[in-house]
């Protein structure tokens, strides 16, 4: 039996991609308002899993990196006031409202109050400490759970949102370039503080300035629509037909079709 080559393949798959977004783009913007469910979770949520996917790894760098860091700060914040109260003949306080880090550096400053000098960590200590956190955060931030966590917060937004974002961006750049725009904004502005603090259950996360991840995002997210075709590119301006029923409500025009 003939078998397909694999570039044959990869080509229908295309064509089968272009052809789920072309059904949708070629409609009026009441239709796609009111069939906002359908678009969304057709060739939209198809290009989110292909986001979400090439998301994942990069989000799980930028987020140890940045609680990397933190636990660190906070090892030394705590080292630094052991050493104080060391020094001041103070009794060891064990605050139950210290974070893990700040107790675990507090104890290591006061015990070597006579010895450390300065206000940095010696390098040794230094290392253990990022060593340390590396190993604790690799095991609670995974590239699944990052994916299960965007996916999550996706679903949580309502399709005709999601549906009326991307029709603004459209009018003012056309279908690739607008779809593009318009989930990029969705993601930096809804997906991605949500996940952040729901990852690391920092507020401040909320703010996705603070990760160097906004270059990355639109790139992924432009790669994932590249099967919306150009020649679409001028959307279907509402007719008197589409204006009736986004007034009034939906329509027969036969006995055995679908309403409109």
């Amino acid at each position: 039996m003939h078998q397909p080559s694999a570039s044959r393949v990869a080509s229908r798959h295309l064509e089968a991609g272009v052809s789920d977004w072309l059904g949708w783009i070629v409609q009026p913007w009441s239709v796609l308002v009111r069939r906002s469910n359908e678009f969304v979770s057709g060739p939209v949520d198809d290009a989110m899993d292909n986001v979400f996917r090439d998301l994942a790894p990069e989000l799980v760098a930028a987020i140890g990196e940045r609680e990397v860091d933190a636990d660190v700060d906070e090892f030394t914040t705590g080292a630094l006031q052991g050493r104080s109260d060391a020094r001041g003949d103070l009794l060891e306080d064990n605050d139950r409202s210290w974070s893990e880090d700040y107790r675990a550096g507090y104890r290591w400053g006061y015990d070597n109050a006579d010895a450390w000098q300065g206000n940095a960590l010696p390098n040794d200590v230094r290392g253990r400490v990022v060593r340390e956190n590396v190993a604790e955060f690799r095991n609670e931030v995974t590239e699944h759970v990052v994916e299960e966590a965007l996916h999550k917060a996706w679903h949580a937004i309502n399709p005709v949102n999601t549906v009326k974002a991307m029709i603004s961006a459209v009018r003012q750049h056309g279908w690739k370039v607008g779809i593009g725009l318009a989930l990029f904004e969705l993601l930096e502005h809804t997906v991605l503080p949500t996940v952040l603090i729901a990852l690391t259950g920092r507020p401040e996360m909320a703010v996705t300035g603070t990760l160097p991840i906004g270059e990355i995002v639109l790139p992924i997210i432009l790669r994932a629509i590249g099967n919306v075709p150009a020649e679409a590119d001028q959307p279907t301006p509402d007719g008197h037909l589409d204006w009736y029923v986004s007034t009034y409500g939906s329509v027969r025009l036969a006995h055995d079709t679908l309403e409109y």
